[in-house]
C-alpha cells in the first residue's frame, strides 16, 4: 500500500508551463534569439535545467540567467493555477492519512507565493524546494522522515522525476499534465502513467 506521496510542483500540481515558456522566451529575446514554440520548448527542456541552457544559450552564465528569469517571471506568477484535480488529490491524501511531501526545483519564494495564494501551502509535511537535481535529495527525504521506499511513490511530469524515483527505490508515477509529453516520457518506461492526478486518485481509491 502507498502510504507516502512525494510530489513535484510544476506541471504536476501547478499549471505553470505557459508562464515558464514566456519567461524563457523573454530571456532568449534578451540574447537576440528567436522564441521557442511550445513544442520546441517541451522537446528541449530538461532537468537539471543547466543542460537546457548550455545547449541553447551556451554564452549565458547561471547567475545572469537567474537574474533575468526572476525579472521576467515576477509579473507572470499570478497566472499560475492548480491543475485540474490537484487540490482534490491533496485533500484525498490528507483524508486517507497519506504523508505528503514536495520535491521541486521551484524557487522558495515562488513556491510560497503560489502555494499561499492557491491555498495549498499547508498540504505538505515538508516542502523541499530549490533542488536542482532531485536525484541527489530523494534518499535524504526517505531517511530523514523514516519513509519505507516500498510504501512511497514520487509523482512528476518529467523524465528527471522518473529517474529520481528510481534512484530512491520508490514507485515512479508520470503524469501527462506538464512539461514532458508522452513521446518523451515513454522511452523512460515509467512504472505508471496517468493522464492527471484525478486518474491517480482513482487508482489509489
Amino acid at each position: 500500500m502507498i502510504r507516502n506521496v512525494i510530489l513535484d510542483w510544476s506541471g504536476t500540481l501547478a499549471n505553470d508551463l505557459g508562464p515558464v515558456l514566456e519567461a524563457t522566451n523573454a530571456i532568449f529575446h534578451d540574447f537576440g534569439r528567436a522564441p521557442l514554440t511550445l513544442e520546441e520548448f517541451r522537446h528541449h527542456f530538461r532537468l537539471p535545467f543547466s543542460g537546457f541552457y548550455a545547449e541553447l544559450l551556451p554564452e549565458a552564465t547561471t547567475e545572469g540567467l537567474e537574474v533575468l528569469y526572476e525579472r521576467f517571471f515576477a509579473n507572470l506568477q499570478e497566472r499560475v493555477e492548480l491543475l485540474p484535480g490537484a487540490r482534490e488529490f491533496l485533500e484525498f491524501c490528507a483524508s486517507t492519512g497519506r504523508r505528503t511531501f514536495l520535491l521541486s526545483t521551484i524557487k522558495k519564494h515562488h513556491f510560497e507565493t503560489q502555494a499561499g495564494r492557491l491555498g495549498v501551502y499547508a498540504s505538505f509535511e515538508h516542502a523541499y524546494v530549490e533542488i536542482m537535481d532531485k536525484r541527489e535529495k530523494i534518499r535524504d527525504i526517505l531517511h530523514d522522515h523514516g519513509l519505507n521506499p516500498a510504501e512511497t511513490m514520487f509523482v512528476g511530469d518529467m523524465v528527471h522525476d522518473i529517474e529520481t524515483a528510481r534512484h530512491g527505490g520508490v514507485l515512479d508515477v508520470a503524469v501527462l499534465t506538464g512539461f514532458d509529453p508522452l513521446e518523451k516520457l515513454t522511452p523512460a518506461r515509467p512504472s505508471v502513467i496517468v493522464q492527471d492526478l484525478a486518474a491517480l486518485q482513482r487508482l489509489l481509491s
